[in-house]
């Protein structure tokens, strides 16, 4: 489906139903913020033919509010748009931490004079171009940097991945987790976190050797990637520790996904090592936390109830309703 035919607020109503959308969606997104819909309409169709994917909006709060959402890879915005100007948007992306690499081209009809070039670089704009019928001179700077961005994108992406097994690593699914708070905030959707970790590890690299144990650190992690949806995310978050985010998933969902996952593991003879289980931990979002340290503290506790019950089991996370009944009985006990 084109978003760019779609006005912002139906495009944002789209994503909300479409969970699957931005892992969908291959070539580069170009956000244009512009309140003149001819020069959208100019932009738009040189951005198409050039193959781009383009969402319009026409002020500064809707294109804030589609940068958050979308993530587009480049924008191209007014200087002098209405609500937040051009300047301002440019200024408010380069200070975001999860938006501040994504460039900015501003425009302005008119002369460009030193004041308005010392504005466009104070903010962070990469790019200012005067006369925005010139197609050619936006079409090679858009290249250029998008050019750069992918460079970027790939040196992010060799830091945000593990070495060992090819998942993300833990600052790469900390930094999703909190958009999907975000975004499970906003859109008032649920999702789940599964936390694992290998049972008796240490016994396996004691017997088997360190080569054995990556080989079983690897096998889970080909068994998480397997098992899980396109829009999953599976993740290394500690030596024998992984993670697993379900976007759009309420909690029995979540451990049915868990369980399946814990009898793939089970049955799976791994060479020179034999069988080898693990211990879950799940918590909901927003049940048992509204925001990501208190989600990953809720999961990885309770991983370390399954631990203690006997491995190889799942563990819900503790709601207050539960901990209060489980501290009733310990008391009447």
């Amino acid at each position: 489906m084109n978003l760019s035919c779609l006005p912002v607020t139906t495009c944002e109503l789209f994503v909300r139903h479409n969970p699957t959308l931005l892992a969908m969606i291959e070539k580069f997104k170009i956000l244009v913020a512009d309140d003149n819909p001819d020069k959208r309409l100019l932009l738009t169709v040189a951005l198409h033919e050039a193959d781009y994917e383009v969402l319009c909006v026409n002020d500064g709060n809707a294109a804030l509010r589609s940068i958050e959402t979308l993530q587009p890879d480049l924008v191209i915005a007014d200087v002098f748009l209405p609500k937040v100007d051009g300047y301002e948007l440019a200024r408010r992306i380069r200070s975001n931490p999860q938006t501040k690499f994504i460039p900015v081209v501003l425009l302005a009809t008119g002369h460009m004079d030193a004041e308005d070039a010392r504005r466009s670089a104070e903010v962070g704009a990469l790019a200012y171009i005067t006369d925005p019928t010139d197609i050619d001179l936006l079409l090679g700077r858009v290249q250029t940097l998008l050019d750069f961005k992918a460079y970027l994108d790939a040196c992010e992406e060799d830091a945000f991945t593990d070495y060992l097994t090819g998942l993300a690593n833990r600052r790469r699914f900390e930094k999703v987790l909190r958009k999907e708070v975000s975004r499970s905030t906003r859109y008032e959707r649920e999702f789940c976190l599964l936390w694992l970790d290998i049972d008796n590890f240490k016994q396996i690299n004691d017997k088997y050797g360190h080569g054995a144990g990556d080989e079983v650190i690897k096998t889970i992690a080909r068994i998480l990637q397997k098992g899980i949806r396109g829009i999953d995310l599976a993740a290394r978050v500690g030596g024998e520790e992984f993670g697993v985010l379900l976007p759009e998933t309420n909690f029995e969902s979540g451990y049915d996904v868990a369980e399946r996952l814990r009898k793939a593991i089970k049955k799976i003879r791994i060479p020179n090592v034999g069988y080898v289980t693990a211990s879950f931990g799940i918590s909901s979002f927003p049940l048992h936390g509204k925001n990501s340290k208190n989600l990953i503290a809720k999961a990885d506790t309770a991983m370390y109830e399954a631990k203690r019950l006997g491995r190889n089991r799942i563990e819900r996370a503790a709601t207050k309703t539960n901990r209060t009944k489980a501290l009733s009985v310990t008391s009447k006990g």
